[in-house]
């Protein structure tokens, strides 16, 4: 069995000192509300590696001087099951770029995490896997399994374009999609590009530092920027397209996801429906919760007990 590695990225911007330092950049509280704060998302995101996929030889969760805090941890890390890693390890040469707030510039030197195996699965904290996960599902001899689906690049659809433009010039989020779209763009894709979802999203280091090694001027316009921006493109798409572009992918389609969006509209009756329905099916083995941190008091408490009884050994 290969080596694979599961690779986190997380913070926690309800501590006071990452708040002053955030602060000293950001124009308004009301992005840092909607960008860093979290809900337990990180405990149950390690746990759900831990239980439904036993064979992650390590997990490296990336932070900003920040430690977690939830029952187990330091028994992980003294096992060696779990590491921290601060930034100052991965922008090692490239310090003038921190702080940074930009997971878009994160994600791009995750490849520079030491002792990370050559396969790895990279997990947003707020994606959480309920159902056993096989070392097929990501990785099957020298591909990567990828899911998601084909959709017309932003470059070439006029629409797309002038939407771009104004949420440039307007300082708006930059859009998810787009920033694939560019990945493609850069790895030669024009017409198409593959669009993911929020789920594990498997990696190929060598591939990633390679391209990094002939082209070091993308890595620092991708880096240079303390929070995302529209200039940007999606990292983890970039290893995507390039291993399709070496017919080193298998693709599937997103039947084993559920992503739950804008979770704050959601009332305690809607959400239990929800997770009734995922109960009933073993098919879905990822699950994805955006603005979890925005859930009424109610809807958190309900999924609290329901993963952590998902989780129990």
């Amino acid at each position: 069995m290969r080596s694979i590695d599961a690779v986190i990225t997380w913070v926690d911007g309800s501590d006071k000192e990452y708040k002053k330092k955030i602060e000293k950049h950001l124009t308004t509280s009301t992005n840092y509300k909607k960008q860093y704060l979290q809900a337990n998302e990180i405990e149950y995101c390690v746990k759900s590696i831990l239980k439904f996929a036993p064979f992650v030889r390590r997990i490296f969760i990336v932070t900003d001087d920040q430690k977690p805090s939830f029952r187990g941890l330091e028994d992980l890390i003294l096992s060696k099951k779990v590491k921290l890693v601060d930034h100052k390890e991965i922008f090692k040469g490239y310090e003038k770029y921190l702080p940074t707030f930009n997971i878009r510039s994160i994600d791009a030197v995750l490849h520079r995490i030491e002792d990370l195996s050559e396969t790895f699965v990279y997990f947003n904290d707020d994606v959480f896997l309920i159902n056993k996960i096989r070392e097929e599902d990501w990785f099957v001899k020298n591909k990567a399994v990828l899911m998601g689906k084909w959709a017309t690049c932003y470059s070439i659809n006029p629409l797309k374009v002038l939407s771009e433009t104004f949420i440039k010039l307007l300082g708006l989020r930059p859009s998810f999609n787009a920033s694939q779209s560019k990945a493609a763009n850069i790895s030669g894709f024009k017409k198409e590009y593959f669009k993911s979802y929020h789920t594990a999203r498997p990696q190929i280091k060598s591939l990633i530092k390679d391209f990094y090694n002939k082209n070091p001027e993308t890595l620092i316009d991708q880096i240079k920027y303390k929070f995302r921006n529209s200039d940007q493109f999606m990292p983890y798409s970039l290893c995507w397209h390039l291993l399709i572009k070496e017919n080193r992918a298998i693709i599937k389609e997103a039947k084993e996801l559920k992503e739950i969006k804008q979770t704050q509209n959601l009332n305690a009756k809607q959400f239990i429906s929800i997770l009734e329905k995922l109960d009933d099916t073993k098919d879905v083995k990822y699950l994805n919760i955006q603005d979890l941190n925005y859930a009424s008091k109610d809807v958190f408490m309900i999924f609290d007990k329901w993963i952590r009884e998902k989780l129990k050994d």
